[in-house]
């Protein structure tokens, strides 16, 4: 097992490169002088995404009473953050490719980041305007969990084992994984991956240390965005395994963030505001 997984690490080139289509949406996201239209347009060059974001805003979820014709008439309704987050979903498991003999697994791994997606975007708007800021925990939020597509399709008889023992011993699932697959865990795959594809260090970065700020050499405010965002994805019960992953917050990040009673309830209420959301998002995204 820990050789299957140590060969995928050594043929990550197989993954192949970033799509054209994310990386000009990360391109318009990190322009601040981009548009909503922006946005629109460069998804309407693909047919394919554009299909499935408009099946999505029309899909019972959202419970619109007329039909959505067009990408930019769902960016306005909807708004960007959505938009980008769906496009950006369906990139990446598209990339990754679709194994569906683990597709409650990856639903259950897909619906986390969306909620850790979101729970970064209410960061970035409460504590967006502090020094150093926290632009990017949404995207960051979204990618976090690479490594854990990667493990589940180069080794997917490793799930049942880290699955055990984590319930066994009562611990997370990186130190499940570590145990398992000898030191492997699915933040250092997933980094390597996203350095692969050219993304930002700072991003990079939050997706190698999102669980272990304190491990990162030099953390910026992405890494404990992206920190908390998953603490509170997991509080809210949308955690990545289905099993209380038992995970408190470094104390370095909860200072950096401001983790406040006003900020994790203000999260905690979108989230459960937007489950149905969730569903809807991560199924587009998948089928």
């Amino acid at each position: 097992m820990v050789e299957r997984v140590r060969e995928r690490l050594d043929s990550l080139d197989e993954i192949g490169t970033l799509p054209q289509v994310m990386a000009r949406i990360l391109a318009i996201v990190d322009d601040d002088s981009s548009t909503a239209l922006d946005l629109a347009s460069e998804i309407e060059h693909d047919q394919a995404l554009t299909t499935r974001i408009l099946r999505t805003v029309n899909s019972s979820y959202y419970g619109f009473q007329r039909q959505i014709m067009t990408v930019p008439e769902a960016v306005v309704i909807l708004g960007f953050n959505e938009v980008e987050r769906l496009a950006l979903a369906i990139s990446v498991i598209n990339t990754l490719g679709m194994d569906r003999e683990n597709v409650v697994t990856l639903a259950r791994l897909w619906k986390h980041s969306l909620a850790t997606s979101m729970a970064g975007s209410q960061i970035e708007t409460m504590r967006g305007h502090d020094p150093g800021g926290v632009e990017g925990a949404h995207v960051a939020g979204l990618l976090h969990c690479l490594g854990i597509v990667l493990i589940a399709q180069a080794v997917p008889e490793a799930a049942t084992p880290i699955h055990d023992y984590m319930r066994d011993h009562e611990c997370g699932l990186i130190e499940a994984e570590r145990v398992v697959l000898d030191g492997i865990s699915h933040p250092e795959i997933g980094a390597r991956v996203a350095e692969k594809w050219g993304l930002p260090e700072p991003l990079v970065n939050a997706i190698k240390f999102y669980a272990e700020p304190s491990q990162c050499p030099q953390p910026t405010p992405l890494v404990y965005a992206t920190h908390i965002a998953h603490h509170l994805a997991n509080k809210a019960k949308l955690g990545v395994t289905g099993i209380h992953d038992p995970f408190e917050p470094e104390a370095a990040a909860v200072e950096a963030i401001k983790l406040d009673a006003e900020l994790e309830a203000e999260v905690l209420r979108y989230l459960e505001r937007n489950r149905s959301i969730m569903s809807a998002v991560s199924s587009a995204a998948m089928f």
